[in-house]
């Protein structure tokens, strides 16, 4: 049973969503636009940050150990991570988040119970990046430069840390400890159009500037977790028609950001799941036009890769009706 259907709250529907659908001809890309500071975590729809962060505790709470990894030598780079944050969310959002000496307070909203944290090591007895990732809804990752690595076997930025309980089709521990390349090797067209390019900004990257980035795809469960175990079934594609995609099928975006720390050079990856009902999505004017004419363009190779190739054509009938 999905997360989604385990929790009765409804994620609003009623902010405008991020659309980041590309104009065909289809060509992978980073698509990096520079964001202030104000917008590092998205933190604008209170219902929505009150199921995912109740969703997170509930997954932390069973699922720890696939969630969060860490390497040794991504201790100094986590502790830059939490004191940042720790300055930021109280200042960009007191109503939500408060700091009072040794402790950081998240206040409660709703449902919400409130939590307080000792920001201490010693004190809470945790990890940096774990009590990091607990303070917001984005999933973290750090990043480090391939001359951290003590096998010096890493021939790349590699993940080093991170907490991740809201994956998209993939696994903490399968891409933990292994260079971009690796942990792209995957996705189609990545080496040809865009790994040098990649390589390049990570390595050239100013520190404290922030870059953001979107990518989609379509689900057909609200589940927040999806951890590469599975895929939708051929079932699927006989179930899932035009008259119902509208209902089955959801619309799955990760807004991702990318920060350079000064003091250790690391970088860190943020990673905020926004999940739409398709038939929520079609009421923005030119939408369904635009996401139709994104499915069509997809070539096979990332329609397998993205897991729309089992409900593609019926999701494209819907949105055509529109």
């Amino acid at each position: 049973m999905s997360s989604g259907q385990k929790n009765k709250k409804k994620i609003s529907q009623n902010k405008t969503p991020h659309f980041p659908f590309e104009e065909p001809p289809f060509r992978l890309s980073m698509g990096l636009v520079k964001i202030p500071i104000e917008e590092w975590f998205e933190i604008f729809d209170l219902q929505e940050w009150e199921f995912q962060m109740e969703e997170k505790r509930r997954l932390l709470a069973n699922h720890h150990g696939d969630i969060f990894m860490a390497a040794p030598s991504s201790l100094a780079a986590s502790t830059e991570v939490l004191n940042l944050m720790l300055k930021h969310l109280p200042a960009i959002r007191p109503d939500l988040y408060s700091q009072n000496g040794d402790t950081i307070r998240l206040k409660p909203y709703s449902m919400f119970q409130e939590e307080v944290w000792f920001t201490n090591p010693k004190k809470n007895g945790m990890h940096p990046l774990d009590l990091a990732a607990r303070l917001v809804q984005e999933d973290l990752i750090i990043m480090l430069p391939p001359d951290s690595k003590k096998d010096q076997t890493s021939t790349g930025w590699w993940l080093a840390a991170g907490s991740v309980a809201f994956p998209s089709r993939w696994c903490l521990k399968e891409k933990f400890g292994r260079p971009m390349d690796i942990i792209h090797a995957p996705v189609p067209f990545y080496k040809e159009q865009i790994q040098t390019t990649v390589n390049n900004f990570f390595n050239q990257m100013p520190c404290d500037e922030i870059y953001a980035r979107r990518n989609w795809s379509l689900y057909d469960n609200s589940s927040l977790r999806h951890d590469g175990t599975g895929r939708p079934s051929k079932i699927a594609s006989k179930t899932i028609t035009s008259s119902n995609a509208g209902e089955r099928l959801w619309l799955r975006v990760e807004r991702q950001t990318l920060r350079k720390l000064k003091k250790t050079g690391a970088i860190l990856f943020t990673i905020r799941i926004h999940l739409r009902q398709l038939k929520h999505i079609v009421n923005f004017d030119g939408i369904a036009s635009r996401l139709s004419k994104a499915l069509l363009a997809l070539p096979p190779e990332m329609q397998a890769y993205k897991q729309t190739d089992v409900f593609a054509d019926s999701a494209q009938a819907y949105l055509n009706k529109f």
